[in-house]
């Protein structure tokens, strides 16, 4: 591939140098209208032609004296037609045409022998047939006589017929692995030459070319390296058309002067006939946006300071609270988005800002309770469940519960050394009733304990009745028994010394041990 990179690269550097480096020159017109003649050798853009000469291959069997022995390449004739286009002139630099072209060039090569097989001699002749597409940058467009480069790339189909011992072999015929049946493939052709323009119709070129193609069988012998054919020409190119002096367009006057004092994105003439805003003060209304962005991009009333009315300024809905100016309540909870800033302190972007499941505005007009607290009574259960269920969301009627947890219902009484509940008890019964119908999946061990008046067997049974008097009276409440276990405990779990009434009273007790929730 190296002496591929020695031409391919230099060409399309001046290629990109012809369509790259122009500079604009006013004076460059196809025509001057000093003299009516074009400032170019060659005006017309459009042309076609054809190229004839002589090529020959690079190929395997030039490869003498290790396997091809007397290695013969024959010069044989070559043509193209061609159609070129020019669209783009860049000053006294270059000219750029689009080209396209077909042709055909008919190849051979030979070998007297052919080492380490005993076989000789060997022939292929093929006929290549190409389309090729391409662009062609001619320097010095003024001059007649003019350098150019061209690159392309195009489809070649070719067949070659090879003899070996004047035997024709092909595909498949067992020489194996050097035979392939590869009839067509891509190929670039780079080239340089100079063309002349002979007449007002008529360039006459020379050109040396070589036709790099992406298939190694050309010569009917396929080894490592690709195949490719230098190709030396003489060509001529007929040219049609011309691009004429245009008379110079109607360029209107330009328009009137149009001012914006203030800088607000608004001209002044609109501020003054339209929106009835001062055209020298940038924020009209004093809201803290600019007339131009109420107008253009908010759509609010850049004479209003609030235009939905909430007590907040267009400017501090947009730019700090988020909320939204066209409406007096932004997230939909009842209550105006400045209520909620400046009285209630809660989120105007939030229906539920404690996240409860009431929403802001029923909190503070229907429930009465703290929008910004989920349990408004510190009883351990939200707000909003109490109010589901039928609890006092600011009274804290049920206990808070946590696995684990022992609580002490202080206030159930009995009546002396007898399991009958007294009615003074209610209460704190009701809230036990309360705790286990708000948290339907609670189970709890309901535990009777005494103090030291008696014997321990009768504190013992003592204890155990009326831990299933407090588990009755949830039952007959509406509360499934199978989440409620009792235990009687007698006197062994005493809270604080049996050594006074007072004390005495404290141990006599009835408690809550929450199992699972």
């Amino acid at each position: 591939m190296a002496h591929r990179s020695r031409l391919v690269f230099p060409l399309l550097f001046l290629l990109f140098i012809g369509t790259a480096s122009g500079q604009k020159d006013e004076e460059l017109r196809f025509r001057t209208k000093e003299t009516g003649r074009s400032v170019y050798a060659r005006p017309q853009n459009f042309g076609i032609g054809a190229n004839l000469g002589l090529n020959w291959l690079n190929c395997d069997v030039q490869n003498n004296g290790t396997f091809f022995i007397n290695a013969k390449t024959p010069v044989g004739f070559g043509g193209d037609v061609r159609v070129a286009y020019t669209f783009l002139r860049m000053g006294r630099i270059a000219a750029v045409n689009a080209f396209g072209s077909a042709g055909i060039h008919m190849l051979s090569a030979s070998a007297e022998y052919m080492a380490s097989t005993n076989w000789g001699p060997y022939k292929v002749e093929t006929s290549v047939l190409n389309l090729t597409a391409g662009a062609e940058s001619q320097f010095f467009p003024r001059s007649k006589l003019r350098p150019f480069v061209f690159v392309g790339l195009g489809f070649t189909s070719f067949d070659p017929n090879r003899t070996i011992d004047e035997r024709n072999y092909n595909y498949g015929d067992g020489i194996y692995q050097y035979l392939k049946d590869e009839k067509s493939a891509l190929a670039m052709p780079l080239g340089l030459g100079l063309v002349y323009t002979a007449s007002e119709i008529i360039d006459i070129s020379l050109a040396f070319s070589k036709t790099y193609t992406f298939t190694d069988n050309l010569d009917g012998w396929t080894v490592n390296i690709n195949d490719n054919y230098p190709f030396a020409s003489v060509g001529v190119m007929l040219y049609f058309g011309g691009k004429r002096e245009e008379k110079p367009k109607y360029v209107p006057p330009p328009p009137p002067v149009v001012t914006d004092t203030d800088g607000d994105g608004l001209l002044d003439t609109e501020e003054q006939t339209t929106y009835k805003t001062d055209p020298k003060n940038r924020d009209t209304d004093g809201d803290g946006l600019t007339d131009g962005d109420e107008v253009k991009i908010y759509k609010t009333d850049p004479l209003n300071k609030d235009t939905d009315g909430d007590r907040l300024a267009d400017g501090e809905e947009v730019t700090r609270y988020r909320t939204d100016p066209l409406k007096k309540d932004t997230d939909g909870d009842g209550c105006i988005d400045g209520d909620e800033v400046l009285d209630m302190r809660t989120d105007p972007l939030k229906t539920d800002t404690d996240g409860d499941e009431l929403t802001d505005c029923d909190e503070r007009n229907i429930y009465r309770t703290n929008p910004l607290v989920m349990d408004t009574d510190g009883d351990g259960v939200n707000d909003g469940k109490e109010i589901k269920t039928g609890t006092d969301p600011l009274k804290a009627d049920v206990f808070k519960v946590e696995t684990g947890a022992k609580i002490v219902l202080e206030g159930i009484n009995f009546e002396t050394n007898k399991a009958t509940i007294l009615p003074e008890s209610e209460e704190i019964l009701m809230r036990a009733y309360q705790t286990m119908r708000t948290n339907p999946t609670l189970r709890v061990e309901i535990s009777g304990h005494t103090d030291d008046v008696g014997s321990d067997a009768s504190n013992q049974k003592l204890s155990e009745r009326r831990a299933n008097a407090v588990r009755d009276w949830l039952v007959n409440k509406g509360i499934d028994g199978s989440r409620i276990q009792t235990k009687g405990y007698g006197e062994k779990q005493p809270t604080v010394p049996n050594t006074s009434p007072e004390n005495r009273a404290k141990n006599r007790r009835i408690e809550f041990k929450i199992i699972s929730m």
